[in-house]
């Protein structure tokens, strides 16, 4: 962009009272080595709950947003996308997900499917190798906060955890987390509760956020300083009004190394039971204390029910089958692998657990109007759980549950920035923040589904429209044909 429309765009936007915001914000280097892009004509849900802006001018120098609201008149020699008739929300985020380390599928994925931003649940050296050249630009893919390993008490499933016996070990397990460049630290369902404790009072003292599975031995209200709780785990059993006995049970079973998924096994099926001793009262003092302490709450909701399905239906969906070219060959051979070892489940057994579901459901939605903090999650990377295409599903569960959508889109927009502490820097299209957007072709506020209806995606400042777009699930339906190596995947810690 040359100067004098440089200085337009600059007397421009210091006309309005917005000029120094995005000023400060964006800066006039980022504009002369990027140049100002204008949408103009769209809806703009900016993802602060206020009223949509229709007609609205969206304007953007590299990966800042300049002004987004109406505006006439826009400066001279910048250029202009007619969005007239779109719908434009802020880059979705997904606060749950596995495997961006494959670097030419999942991680365009998610972001030809909106998805601009990602909590990455287990931190591995390669993904923060791919997070490193997504930032410098060598990659498509999407904002990263990635995960510790994940630690975990004896019997841990999965390869590669960092295994914690005592206190002591717990309290290094957060030393080595955040000696090794995590975000944040990554805890799971097998550890003690005195291992728990430690990783809490070791992460307070270190300032390093942690989350994850609430372990199966430790009542949620012990665990109010995790900062999100992952998959609606432990709820029932920590809201009956038998909890003391349930705990005491559950933490009287001895692990067994030769059958150490023993969580999966009882842990589940007391949490089922629970509903039926299910103390309202309970439940209402917990949500209370959540808020208080800010305890987020990431359900999941598309991965769980998904898992209380017979397998065979699961393998066998149409729109999973229609999904699945985009999946590396080798991570779909492991989730056909995952599904053909499950047993199949009666029809009775699938009422049962739809029964569960539905339960869960509520107390989501109970817990969501006690205003407790809930973001969307999808568990994208694990079996049948589609990077990108998966948070859309995700979102029509959470207004299922009781959310309307504009609350939905908020969390995961507003509410997973402020989960994540960048409030400042992403979450809303308003001025000053990144330059991630989705332009949608239908109302996502009418109809919560509509946010699949992706026209083009704004990640860093780049516009990628339906020929982009196109292209890019192209190349990664190809690339997805190629070998690749995948980490070995457990049939799940806490199936159904």
């Amino acid at each position: 962009m040359g100067d004098l429309a440089r200085r337009d765009v600059l007397s421009w936007l210091g006309k309005g009272a917005l000029g120094a915001v995005a000023l400060g914000a964006a800066g006039q280097p980022a504009m002369a080595a990027s140049g100002v892009t204008v949408l103009r004509g769209a809806t703009l849900i900016d993802g602060t709950g206020r009223a949509p802006v229709r007609d609205a001018t969206i304007v953007l120098a590299g990966d800042r947003i300049l002004a987004a609201g109406r505006h006439r008149e826009i400066p001279r020699g910048v250029r202009v996308i007619d969005v007239t008739g779109k719908y434009v929300i802020p880059g979705l985020w997904d606060m749950h997900t596995h495997a961006t380390f494959l670097e030419n599928t999942v991680a365009p994925l998610h972001v030809v499917h909106g998805v601009t931003g990602i909590r990455e649940m287990w931190g591995q050296p390669e993904t923060h190798d791919t997070r490193r050249r997504i930032e410098s630009g060598e990659i498509l893919g999407p904002r990263m906060v990635i995960a510790s390993a994940i630690v975990d008490g004896p019997g841990s499933i999965w390869p590669g955890s960092d295994i914690v016996r005592t206190p002591q070990e717990a309290r290094a397990a957060v030393r080595r987390a955040k000696d090794g460049g995590a975000d944040f630290v990554k805890v799971y369902s097998f550890l003690s509760p005195e291992c728990h404790a430690a990783i809490a009072a070791e992460a307070r003292r270190l300032r390093i956020p942690f989350a994850g599975h609430v372990p199966a031995r430790v009542p949620v209200q012990d665990a109010l300083d995790q900062h999100t709780h992952e998959h609606l785990y432990n709820l029932f059993t920590s809201t009956s009004d038998n909890a003391d006995a349930l705990y005491a049970q559950l933490r009287a079973m001895p692990d067994d190394p030769a059958d150490p998924n023993w969580w999966g096994r009882h842990g589940g099926r007391i949490e089922r039971a629970a509903v039926a001793t299910h103390s309202p009262a309970r439940a209402r003092r917990l949500f209370a204390a959540m808020v208080e302490q800010g305890t987020w709450q990431s359900p999941t909701l598309f991965v769980e029910r998904n898992m209380s399905r017979s397998p065979e239906t699961i393998a066998n969906d149409p729109v999973a089958l229609e999904r699945m070219r985009y999946v590396p060959v080798a991570l779909r051979a492991q989730w056909q692998a995952i599904m053909s070892g499950r047993p199949t489940r009666t029809p009775e057994q699938v009422a049962e657990l739809q029964r569960f579901a539905d339960a869960r459901m509520r107390l989501l939605r109970e817990m969501h109007e006690a205003g407790v903090g809930v973001v969307a999650g999808t568990d994208a990377g694990f079996a049948y759980v589609f990077p990108g295409f998966s948070l859309h599903d995700e979102l029509a569960l959470l207004v299922r549950a009781g959310l309307t959508p504009g609350q939905a889109l908020r969390a995961a927009t507003s509410e997973a920035a402020r989960c994540l502490g960048l409030e400042q820097e992403t979450g809303t299209l308003t001025p000053g923040k990144q330059a991630d957007l989705v332009v949608l072709d239908a109302d996502p506020l009418r109809d919560i589904t509509n946010v699949s209806r992706v026209h083009a995606v704004v990640s860093r400042g780049r516009y990628l429209g339906p020929a982009d777009r196109t292209r890019i699930l192209q190349e990664i339906e190809a690339a997805a044909q190629e070998p690749v190596e995948v980490p070995a995947t457990p049939m799940g810690c806490c199936p159904h």
